[in-house]
């Protein structure tokens, strides 16, 4: 209500001053007693607007709680799972990221000292042209027994390849026929 039809309605009564003074004081909003609620709730229920006892809404109330509780346990367990798979997918990544880096510095290092007995066996060879037809029995030995054991090495690797197989079986007759040890033609057995 605005103030000019509560001024009509004061008008329309016929109220003293004193009276007026009176309802401009009384308060404008009531709390309902709690007497009155339960006889609200008590004529709605004869009426058949509520239904059931009060107990039955504390009853659902606990079953939407425990069903609550339950669906964010399995909402978290789920993120838990999810975490976890996702951590450890990519601790994996990270894990083949590093062997893949290992395997390219260890394929790295194979090269350089290929390159690096290659060159060695170069210098041997100008050696050999400069001085003449001298003594070079122990670079040749070396340089044999460094291609025998990267052979062997690799034969270990791929035990099933037939050319990596028949390159050390060569290798491993000559070894024997210079250190007089077997007649060319016989075979030795790799074990492994």
């Amino acid at each position: 209500m605005d103030d000019g039809e509560n001024k009509r309605m004061h008008d329309d009564n016929d109220l003293t001053p004193e009276e007026r003074m009176a309802f401009q004081r009384l308060p404008r909003e009531a709390e309902p007693s709690r007497l009155l609620e339960e006889r609200v709730v008590r004529s709605l229920r004869h009426e058949g607007i509520l239904t059931g006892p009060a107990s039955a809404g504390r009853w659902v109330r606990s079953w939407m709680i425990a069903g609550a509780t339950a669906a964010s346990l399995v909402l978290f367990g789920m993120g838990l799972a999810l975490g976890h798979s996702m951590g450890s997918r990519s601790m994996t990544q990270a894990f083949l990221a590093v062997r893949e880096q290992d395997n390219q510095q260890v394929a790295l290092r194979i090269q350089e000292a290929g390159s690096a007995y290659v060159a060695a066996l170069a210098s041997l060879t100008d050696l050999r042209s400069a001085e003449g037809p001298g003594d070079l029995t122990q670079g040749r030995e070396a340089a044999m027994g460094a291609l025998y054991g990267a052979a062997f090495e690799l034969a270990r690797l791929s035990p099933d390849d037939p050319d990596v197989l028949q390159v050390l079986q060569i290798l491993e007759d000559r070894r024997n026929q210079d250190q007089g040890w077997s007649t060319p033609g016989s075979r030795s057995v790799v074990w492994f």
